[in-house]
């Protein structure tokens, strides 16, 4: 849930002139249906922009992606160094110094590496990185159209996304800017795990379910898996499973925790209520009212239909054997039950076949 509704109709500036609390309606107004910069929400009028990869840079360099492309919701295909969302100069900057360069730093090496460098502030520091990644490429929708032929109708993708529920999304995503404290309950659900296996050649991998504010994120062999607005209630939720991994896990085990995550993020019955403090017009505080948990009943067929999301890729490249099959139809089918288990079977971890670099 967003911030409270007093909050989301006002909009509160520092002393010094920034906006520390972005209101609903300028968030929508601005930002969503404007051009107006992601971060301080100035005009491309009034300070000059040079807009923000979505994907940043440093992924683009280090897995050779400039040139290669990425596919839209539509299925349509756009090249990684033109996909961008409208922020100015100093932002850009902003972002760069605070969080990707840093980011990048944490994010180097393997997976020991990074969990050698893993303490309470980075880890805070990586939450707000995939809250700003999620958002930058919800916000880019804005501008995807769902039909490729305009003659069928004017609607873009984004037209389907509730932006009041990413209202305090964005409050995170600005808080390098705002200078905002991240307090007890504002991070959600958030997974790092050593990944072996090769069903894919690729270094670089983004998943994401929209409407539940999860994702997947591979960065070499490091497989990150965050829920950004259920306030850890999915890591809750699945503890007893997520408790046998004691070991690396593969690119399809590592989905499956992000199909987990999603459908315990929906099945919440009472949501947590996040709320933008300002104090003194100078300091900004990310507060959380977290309720007990309390879950719909597991329905099957829901876990089937997100799992299989999740996976269709590599269901549609012949990828995963069900029932020892690879045809896509039968392998789909199975997973649609919601019976299907890459994780763990009989509640033990699966151990996927190690990937030792070099072995053929």
């Amino acid at each position: 849930m967003s911030d409270t509704p007093e909050q989301r109709d006002r909009t509160l500036v520092s002393h010094d002139g920034r906006i520390l609390l972005m209101s609903c309606k300028q968030f929508v107004d601005e930002i969503v249906m404007g051009d107006a910069c992601f971060v301080c929400g100035v005009s491309p009028r009034d300070k000059p922009f040079n807009d923000e990869h979505i994907i940043p840079r440093w992924v683009l360099r280090r897995f050779g992606l400039f040139d290669k492309q990425i596919t839209l919701p539509t299925g349509e295909r756009r090249h990684y160094r033109g996909y961008r969302v409208p922020c100015c100069v100093a932002c850009n900057s902003l972002l760069g110094d605070k969080v990707e360069t840093p980011i990048s730093q944490l994010l180097d090496g393997d997976y020991q590496a990074v969990m050698r460098r893993l303490d309470e502030p980075t880890l805070r520091l990586l939450f707000i990185w995939l809250a700003l990644l999620f958002f930058k490429i919800h916000l880019k929708d804005r501008s995807v159209r769902l039909h490729k032929d305009p003659r069928i109708g004017p609607e873009v993708v984004g037209d389907a996304y509730d932006w009041g529920d990413m209202h305090h999304l964005h409050a995170i995503v600005r808080s390098p800017y705002t200078k905002a404290s991240l307090l007890p309950g504002v991070i959600g659900s958030l997974r790092i795990y050593e990944i072996t296996g090769e069903l894919t050649q690729d270094a670089w991998d983004y998943l994401d379910f929209s409407y539940d504010q999860t994702m997947v994120v591979r960065v070499g062999r490091v497989g990150i898996v965050a829920t950004l607005n259920d306030s850890t209630a999915g890591e809750s939720a699945w503890s007893d499973r997520l408790d046998v991994i004691d070991g690396p896990i593969s690119e399809l085990q590592l989905r499956e925790i992000g199909a987990m995550f999603a459908l315990a993020n929906r099945d919440l019955i009472d949501r947590p209520v996040f709320s933008t403090l300002i104090y003194d017009k100078a300091f900004a505080m990310i507060t959380c009212q977290r309720p007990p948990l309390k879950l719909k009943d597991f329905a099957p067929e829901a876990f089937g239909e997100v799992l299989l999301f999740a996976v269709r890729n590599y269901v549609e490249a012949r990828a995963i054997t069900v029932d020892n099959s690879r045809d896509p139809e039968k392998v789909a089918a199975a997973i649609a039950t919601g019976y299907v288990r890459f994780l763990t079977f009989n509640g033990e971890f699966i151990r996927p076949k190690i990937f030792r670099e070099g072995a053929s």
